[in-house]
């Protein structure tokens, strides 16, 4: 968020710089794993940011504890996945556009997209399938599959045969369709890259050590304590930690060289780099091969490039300044945090970060407000959530946001306003888009509903959850809107998986083609399409 705002100023060394000082601010959540007594101001805090970080991950977890677990169990687990989407619209709504706004009406109303996504972690072997379904039939439906070797396509329609390849001879196939091709070589896993991960204990015991590094970064010296500072009609207690120039960059280096004596933290981000690079959204070049061993190596260069950059470019004059409020519990309740972060041989850009939570009753109000760029240049997010219990586990909850960006004397934003209440398994949510700035953009009528019906037990090996969004509103030439998607998922563990078998007389090896069997296929699948396209030229037309 930061690092936008100062590509703004055109200094190409900017965003490498600001996101790497972004880093002191986020290591505020790190805390110090040691019980104390007799806890000094240091202590009291570090213990303060613990406690906090902790309430804050069983917020999360209570908020996301389904879909986290789905997700956990996805990353071990085979399984299968179906999800239908169908579409649910007004028929009144095309009723001024005439007899061909009728008909695209009635190809919606009676339309389904169905995925269907069988995955073995273990074997970093998967499978997605995709239909388009018309009154309750497959009218055209494709096939991708992948392992550690192969990648096959089925598309019945065009071709009654899976084509497939060897992984390895990705670059081979491409020139047979494009003899001019100098892209990658090998494609890689699309299943694999999905694995890739930190297991949950080895994320555990990383943050552990950035936590060291950070409770390391603050002494004594660095944190005064203030006592009966009023706060919401209560007289608390006030940390202020302030961390110097030096200090605060002392603390980025120790940051990247954590991570680059970290080699497991390293070996995962090599290995997701290299598959990436292969799916052509790494941060290598789409035509580039890179293997886990150049990408572990490009990584460590950019931690020296960055540590580097930290002490002989970043500045952040004055360093960087933070007052806390804790509560009796010894939890963060406000937050301040101000510093000013440039380049050499430029203007630091000041930003401000304000966070407060408190409770009243049953509800509680959260809010952040951050406050970025230099003075006629400014970035504006602010946040604000109105949470309380609602029957039984349940949550009932009200955030407004604003985002504006002040430039020249004029402010131009936008916000939004999401509503909404439930449990896990069921909720329902609506949301609008609201005006913000001096001049405030003409907003359309509309209002996003959301409704959610979830029945998971994961001991039982299924996770079957419902979705209705829904837009309403009105425009001036539709007149009133009222479009829906019905979305049904179902995922499935323990079922024995069915893949494509990929043998003579059922798949055909593309890579292996002659010349001439390549031409007689690609003449097939025209023949298939043309076929295709005439049996359903209606819905063509």
């Amino acid at each position: 968020m930061e690092t936008q705002v100062n590509q703004s100023t055109g200094n190409k060394k900017r965003p490498l710089i600001i996101g790497l000082a972004i880093i002191a601010v986020l290591a505020i959540g790190a805390t110090a794993y040691a019980m104390f007594v007799d806890l000094s101001p240091r202590e009291l805090y570090l213990k303060s940011e613990m406690n906090t970080f902790k309430a804050l991950n069983e917020s999360f977890e209570d908020s996301f504890g389904d879909a986290l677990a789905l997700s956990e169990k996805q990353m071990e687990e085979a399984y299968k996945s179906e999800a239908s989407v169908g579409v649910d619209v007004d028929p009144a709504m095309f009723g001024a556009g005439g007899m061909e706004a009728a008909m695209i009406g009635s190809v919606l109303q009676n339309s389904e997209f169905k995925v269907t996504t069988q995955h073995d972690p273990k074997k970093e072997e998967g499978s997605v399938g995709m239909a388009l379904r018309m009154n309750d039939a497959d009218l055209m439906n494709a096939e991708f599959y992948q392992n550690n070797k192969q990648t096959a396509v089925n598309v019945p329609a065009a071709y009654d045969k899976n084509v497939y390849f060897e992984n390895s001879k990705f670059g081979d196939v491409m020139r047979k369709f494009d003899p001019a091709y100098q892209g990658m070589e090998k494609l890689e896993n699309f299943f694999k890259a999905v694995d890739g991960d930190l297991s949950e204990e080895a994320r555990d015991d990383a943050f552990e050590e950035f936590a060291k590094v950070y409770a390391d970064s603050v002494k004594d010296e660095n944190v005064k304590m203030k006592d009966d500072v009023d706060f919401k009609g209560e007289k608390l207690r006030e940390l202020t930690v302030s961390l110097s120039e030096k200090e605060t960059k002392t603390m980025l280096v120790n940051f990247v060289e954590k991570i680059e004596k970290d080699d497991e933290i390293l070996d995962a981000i090599a290995e997701q780099s290299a598959l990436q690079g292969g799916l052509q959204t790494g941060m290598v070049a789409p035509n580039s091969n890179m293997s886990k061993a150049d990408a572990k190596k490009e990584i460590k260069k950019l931690l020296a490039d960055a540590k580097k950059a930290i002490k002989d470019d970043l500045q952040v004059p004055g360093g960087m300044k933070q007052v806390v409020i804790i509560d009796g519990d010894d939890k963060v309740v406000s937050r301040n945090v101000t510093m000013k972060i440039g380049a050499n041989g430029e203007e630091a850009v000041p930003m401000n970060y304000k966070s407060e939570s408190w409770t009243k009753g049953d509800v509680t109000n959260s809010s952040w407000v951050l406050n970025a760029g230099p003075e006629n240049e400014t970035l504006l997010v602010d946040v604000k959530m109105e949470s309380e219990p609602k029957g039984k586990d349940g949550k009932k909850r009200d955030i407004k946001a604003k985002f504006e960006m002040t430039e020249n004397g004029t402010t131009e934003g936008i916000g939004f306003q999401i509503k909404g209440e439930g449990t896990d398994k069921k909720s329902k949510w609506t949301a609008n888009l609201v005006p913000a700035g001096d001049a405030p953009m003409e907003l359309p009528d509309m209002t996003l509903e959301i409704e959610h019906k979830g029945d998971q037990n994961l001991d039982k090996d299924f996770a079957n959850h419902d979705y209705k969004v829904t837009l309403v509103g009105n425009d001036a030439t539709m007149g009133d809107i009222n479009v829906g998607l019905n979305i049904k998922t179902k995922t499935t563990f323990g079922d024995k998986l069915k893949f494509p078998e990929l043998s003579e007389g059922k798949a055909v090896n593309v890579a292996e083609m002659s010349d001439a069997e390549m031409m007689t296929m690609m003449s097939d699948i025209q023949r298939n399409i043309e076929q295709f396209i005439g049996e359903n030229a209606q819905m063509f037309q």
